[in-house]
């Protein structure tokens, strides 16, 4: 049985990107349960730089959006664990920078 799997980020992985995003969304392959979801954003010091939770995207099942501070240069960490429908849990991360 296949279970769900990051298929798409925003930020991509490894972007670097000029204008920092308001906030990082992620979509997976199959539906998750959004209510369980977290993802948590940490600067290049390993802190966690956002203390609110992912939210469910009403008109798709299969992705969650966590706002984001104001972002300064730098490398962040993007640290998700959701579970698909069919129970299993899926944990992973990924890095993008910004330069001003």
């Amino acid at each position: 049985m296949a279970h769900a799997a990051l298929v798409k980020s925003d930020p991509p992985r490894r972007a670097t990107l000029s204008i920092p995003p308001k906030q990082v969304r992620l979509w997976f392959n199959e539906k998750i349960e959004g209510s369980y979801a977290s993802v948590t954003v940490f600067d290049s010091n390993k802190n966690s730089i956002t203390e609110n939770n992912p939210e469910s995207v009403a008109d798709d099942p299969k992705s969650v959006v966590l706002s984001l501070p104001q972002l300064d240069s730098g490398r962040y960490t993007v640290k998700y664990r959701v579970m698909s429908v069919d129970g299993h849990v899926i944990e992973s991360s990924f890095d993008f920078s910004v330069k001003k």
